[in-house]
């Protein structure tokens, strides 16, 4: 062994038997070869995820002439997709923290492939309903079980960097989609919507299949839930595909649970409680409210923005196409600017956080009262370079904030709440449009998101530098 090995060694080891904590592991092994192939992996999984993103609004005028149905009967398919995307989110994280993230990760997104091919042949509205039930009950399944299998693969130091620039690809997805469906929806005017349904569904076989293939359940996962000798088994193959030999810090000959120390939040898993509510608990409560808040305020200001933003523009005399595709385009150095903060060490996750959020509420303020329209147009591409970022921000603190036996159901609880508010929010985000008043849904806007401002001030859980928690 080098003098150079045996110095990264001293600090961790402790008397006859070295003690660690799966971190101590984790930042070992190091970033490497098999973190790039986990990246690929959730990557392509967070693409097939997003190539979904349009279908709805794409298809929308075709479906409503093929079966003679109504604008109202046709938003029941989001309206009601959203409450199947829920109950698979509650199914699938709570087998994800109880079974492991192999199965519910690999289900998820055959069922979205599945039911995207299978509804481009359905008959009628009836039936295509019925299947779009069953593809959205995987939807869910991919933001709460993608992070949590990425985070738990990466040693501490490139959690922030790596999940952050995990979102550009479903951007790169999100634009495929819009121009395929532009591509196949008018050059085929009888079933070139359903052309476009089949298509964007391949994508997700293509994940499903990686996910199989790559098969290596969290090692996190398994010294959580007692099984020791599996999690030594998938952390040797982490090491040896990085170069590194796990022995020369994991004497063989001691068994790992007798090298493990636990990095516990001092819940007790004895407890007849539910797991899920550990996060109502005395160290997480303030915590959870502050942030609840910030996920349903930003989740909410960037959906309706999205939703409304070609209205908007549309009032104000400004091309709606093509200043919503540039200041959309606003997020991807967003990106790269909150890859480079969270893991700057004076920064951290919250700081980048308020900072994120205080520039967001300046700049719809400035869309809302300013009347030039360059300045219209900066403004729309600043509030997209702020806010867009932030959701894989928020990602990437949910994820670090609470133990690793409830990861997954904690991010579910935290969109099914989000997706509770979504359901009412948007038809008020149409009827503050509707009144044709300009500044008046920026406005409303900026202070949903001073709202979120001030529950990140609040919040005082830095997870920057930070070990998981794994209660065991």
């Amino acid at each position: 062994m080098s003098v150079q090995k045996d110095e990264e060694r001293a600090p961790l080891l402790g008397g006859t038997v070295p003690r660690f904590k799966v971190d101590d592991i984790l930042n070992f092994i190091g970033f490497g070869p098999f973190q790039v192939a986990a990246y690929v992996m959730v990557g392509l999984t967070y693409m097939a995820f997003s190539f979904e993103t349009l279908l709805f609004a794409l298809i929308s005028l075709k479906v409503q002439d093929e079966w003679s149905i109504s604008a109202v009967q046709y938003a029941n398919l989001p309206a009601l997709t959203c409450i199947f995307n829920i109950l698979g989110g509650v199914v699938l994280s709570y087998l994800s923290d109880h079974y492991g993230r192999v199965w519910p990760y690999a289900i998820s997104v055959a069922m979205i492939g599945v039911g995207g091919v299978a509804s481009a042949f359905a008959p009628d509205y009836t039936t295509f309903l019925l299947i779009r039930f069953f593809a959205s009950f995987g939807v869910m399944g991919v933001p709460i079980l993608a992070y949590p299998v990425l985070i738990e693969f990466l040693p501490v130091r490139n959690r922030g960097r790596v999940l952050a620039l995990l979102t550009l690809l479903p951007a790169l997805a999100v634009c495929a989609s819009g121009g395929l469906g532009w591509w196949l929806i008018p050059t085929y005017p009888v079933h070139g919507w359903r052309y476009f349904t089949a298509a964007i569904a391949f994508p997700s076989f293509v994940a499903a299949a990686g996910r199989i293939l790559f098969f290596y359940e969290s090692p996190r996962f398994l010294v959580s839930q007692g099984k020791f000798t599996q999690a030594r088994g998938v952390l040797v193959a982490m090491a040896r595909m990085n170069g590194k030999r796990l022995g020369d810090l994991l004497p063989e000959r001691v068994p790992l649970q007798d090298m493990i120390i636990p990095d516990s939040d001092g819940t007790d898993r004895g407890s007849s409680l539910p797991k899920l509510l550990t996060i109502f608990s005395r160290p997480y409560i303030r915590r959870t409210l502050c942030l609840s808040v910030v996920y349903v305020c930003l989740n909410t200001g960037y959906y309706c923005t999205t939703v409304f933003l070609p209205a908007l523009l549309t009032q104000l005399n400004l091309n709606p196409y093509f200043t919503s595709f540039i200041s959309i385009l606003g997020q991807i150095p967003g990106i790269f600017l909150i890859s480079i903060l969270t893991e700057w060490p004076c920064v951290g996750r919250l700081h980048t956080l308020r900072l994120m959020t205080f520039f967001t509420v300046v700049f719809f303020l400035l869309f809302a009262f300013v009347r030039n329209d360059a300045s219209i147009s900066v403004s729309g591409i600043m509030i997209y370079f702020f806010m867009a970022p932030m959701l894989p921000l928020m990602y990437t603190i949910l994820s670090e904030s609470y133990p690793t036996e409830i990861r997954a159901q904690a991010l579910n609880f935290f969109n099914t709440l989000s997706a509770c508010f979504g359901l009412g929010l948007p038809y008020l985000g149409g009827y503050l449009v509707e009144q044709g008043i300009p500044w008046l849904f920026p406005s409303m806007a900026a202070a949903l998101f001073a709202i979120q401002l001030m529950a990140a001030l609040i919040l005082n859980h830095e997870t920057h530098g930070m070990s998981l928690l794994d209660n065991f």
